[in-house]
Order: structure tokens, then C-alpha cells, then sequence
């Protein structure tokens, strides 16, 4: 199975970060053919697009590929800058010279900023993606609603297209032995232990975070999501109906994320190795591509092209936890403490609490939602996707 990754230039440390990772972690040794980078000659705009903060992204996707599809072979494509004709041409490397089936994509912009011949332009390269058998996989975001962000309801973009599949997040609860206790949506209210540490200050708090979701306002709603979606969604800016993002969704959320190690450079100038925790739809993208891959496996190698009408397909069975905001019916948040200075706690400790299933305007409900979509991969799911021979 070929996983590929798009996002804006390239971390000169992945090999050894991805490698030191797997180690420390029990993962799966990386070969020479696990992780390749095809790369542009040179970069731009690298003060205006925050090149450094892009190395992240990158060892967040490949390691979280990895972590969950050991047997996957990653190609990262770097973009030579964060805009979008670069990330254009980044897409249309994959699909021109077909280097993966599958592709996780941990980038977006606002709906609001995509004129229709971008938009029509994403879309052609998915088209002629989806014809040759490969799959887009998009973050639906971080800002929930974006109402806090931008002060207007918008979903975020590529997301929003008809032709990719939009992830959305979640939060996560395992127990003992890795058993799945719960999700809910991902949405996040910070609210900072009191002086005299006894309350939360402004209880639940201000939204921080959480996955992006809702209606488009420029793309029409898609077949398969007729009969699925509700119409309370679908039809919130249009008589017509519009498309709903997400269509799936996967673990989210900081507070029950991911480790993710890389090779950084520290305020006191050393550059090192180091593990942190990170999530963020950013996550959720690489582990549905991740889970896609198996699934893939799992049906001797067939890719499964544009996943969507098969999602949709799969509504309302075991294969989907159908995930809600508030699982246990007690009200959901996690205690956290950080390092004042970030990096260590020389200048104190911060203490807030993190409200669950908090995600702006939007909410995690039975069924499909414009937080989780469907809800996220169960057990069953990855066979799924195997059909025995003879039987239509």
C-alpha cells in the first residue's frame, strides 16, 4: 500500500526523527522503501508561510502513517511554498505520476477565501485522481464553526469539496489493554485553576480549539450524502442543499493525542531530538489514511480509490462508532498542566481544565453529525472493505 503526504516544504531531519521514533516507540522498523520525498528544486516564501512550523506537520503525518500502517510505503511531496498553486502542483504530482492510492492532506484555508476557478481547480486534480483509483483525505480543520476565528460560520477548504474526504476529530478515552471506552467531538473550553487553586476560574472557559465542521455555502450537497445527512444540515444555507463536512472522523484532540517526535532547536540554542504531544485534525487525516491503507491491505491490495459513496454506504452499521458529545451522560473535561515557558518548568506550571465535546456551534449527535460525519472506523470496519469472490 502507497500512502502519500502533501503538505509546504520538507523537515531536513524526517529520516532520523521517523527512525529514532519507531524505536523508542516499538513501531515498525523503517526500510529505505517506507519513506521517500519528492521535492521541489527550490523553496519561496518561506518567511510568509513559516517554513520551520511546516516540519511539524510533516513528522506528525509520517509518523502517525507509520504508527498505524507499519506496512505502508509513505511518499512525502513537499510544496515549495504554502500557496495554494504550490500545493496545486504538489497534488497533481501525485495523481500525474499515480504515487499512492491514498493521500492525507493536513492543510486548509477558509471557505470564504477560494474563488470558483480554485476551487474548480482542486477539483480537477481530484477528479482525475478519483479515475485512476486514488483517494484525497482532507482535515476539516481546527477552529470548529471558525465563528471565533473569522466572526462568520464557515467550513474550511479543500475540505468542502465534493471529491475528498473530509476528517473530522475526535476525543479519545482507551482503558487497560488499549480498550476503547469513548469518544466524543472534538471541541475544546479552557477554563485556569483560581489563584487559590480551589475552582476554575470562568468555568467552563473560552473555546480554545476544536474540529472543523458545518455546511458549505458554494458546493452543492454530493449524492452520496442524500438520505444520510440531515436536511436540518444540509439545507442550512440553501433550499438546494449543500455539502456537509466531515465525512468521517478519528482521535483529534491534544489532550488525548499523539506523541510525536522530532528534532528541534530549543530557546537556549541546542537542537535536539524531542517527544511532545500534539493533535489536531491534523492527526486525524494521516490515521484514516492510515486506517484506509489497511483496509486496502485487507482486500489484497485493491485500492479503494474515492472513498466517499463507500463511507456513506456503511452508515448506520457496527463498522462506525456513532460518536457523541457527552458518552457517559456525566459532562466530560481532563485536567491538564503545561510548562509556563513551554519547554520546561523553570518558570512554573500552568493548571486548566479542558471541557470535552465542546466544539463552538457545532455538536456530536446520534447519527450523522457536522463534527464526526459517520463517526469513526470500529472493529469490522477494515475488513469491510474485503468482498468475498463470486458475490454482487
Amino acid at each position: 500500500m502507497r500512502v502519500a503526504i502533501t503538505d509546504a516544504y520538507a523537515s531536513p531531519t524526517i529520516a532520523y526523527d521517523g527512525a529514532t521514533y519507531a524505536k523508542a516507540h516499538g513501531d515498525a522498523k523503517y526500510t529505505t522503501s517506507t519513506l521517500k520525498q519528492v521535492l521541489p528544486a527550490e523553496y519561496t516564501k518561506t518567511v510568509e508561510c513559516g517554513a520551520a512550523g511546516w516540519y511539524g506537520e510533516e513528522t506528525l503525518d509520517v509518523e502517525a502513517v507509520h504508527a498505524v500502517a507499519p506496512d505502508a510505503n509513505i511518499t512525502y511531496v513537499g510544496a515549495a511554498s504554502c500557496y495554494d498553486d504550490d500545493l496545486l502542483d504538489s497534488l497533481s504530482k501525485v495523481v500525474d505520476n499515480h504515487l499512492a492510492d491514498i493521500v492525507s492532506n493536513s492543510w486548509g484555508d477558509i471557505e470564504a477565501n477560494q474563488t470558483p476557478d480554485l476551487a474548480a481547480a482542486y477539483d480537477q486534480v481530484f477528479q482525475l485522481g478519483a479515475v485512476e483509483g486514488i483517494g484525497f483525505y482532507f482535515s476539516s480543520g481546527d477552529n470548529g464553526d471558525e465563528v471565533a476565528n473569522t466572526k462568520v460560520k464557515q467550513v474550511d477548504t479543500p475540505a468542502n469539496s465534493a471529491w475528498v474526504t473530509a476528517v473530522g476529530g475526535t476525543s479519545l478515552a482507551v482503558g487497560k489493554g488499549d480498550k476503547y471506552l469513548w469518544e466524543t467531538g472534538w471541541g475544546t473550553e479552557k477554563a485556569s485553576l483560581s489563584a487559590d487553586g480551589k475552582s476554575w476560574t470562568g468555568f467552563p472557559g473560552a473555546f480554545t480549539s476544536g474540529a472543523g465542521g458545518g455546511t458549505s455555502k458554494t458546493v452543492n450537497e454530493p449524492f452520496y450524502q442524500k438520505g444520510v445527512v440531515p436536511d436540518s444540515l444540509a439545507k442550512a444555507n440553501s433550499a438546494t442543499g449543500n455539502r456537509v463536512v466531515p465525512d468521517i472522523s478519528a482521535i483529534a484532540d491534544p489532550n488525548t493525542g499523539f506523541k510525536v517526535g522530532q528534532t528541534q532547536t530549543f530557546p537556549d540554542g541546542s537542537e535536539q531530538y524531542s517527544e511532545y504531544r500534539i493533535g489536531g485534525t491534523s492527526l486525524a487525516s494521516p490515521v484514516i489514511a492510515a486506517v484506509q491503507a489497511l483496509a486496502q491491505e485487507a482486500n489484497g491490495g485493491k485500492a479503494i480509490g474515492f472513498a466517499n459513496p463507500s463511507i456513506y454506504a456503511k452508515f448506520g452499521t457496527k463498522v462506525y462508532h456513532d460518536v457523541t458529545d457527552n458518552p457517559t451522560g456525566s459532562g466530560l473535561a481532563v485536567a491538564r498542566i503545561d510548562f509556563a515557558n513551554g519547554v520546561d518548568a523553570t518558570d512554573g506550571l500552568l493548571t486548566s481544565v479542558r471541557s470535552l465535546g465542546r466544539d463552538s456551534s457545532l455538536s456530536a449527535v446520534k447519527g450523522y453529525d457536522d463534527v464526526t460525519g459517520v463517526g469513526t472506523p470500529a472493529d469490522g470496519y477494515v475488513q469491510s472493505y474485503s468482498r468475498p469472490q463470486g458475490h454482487h
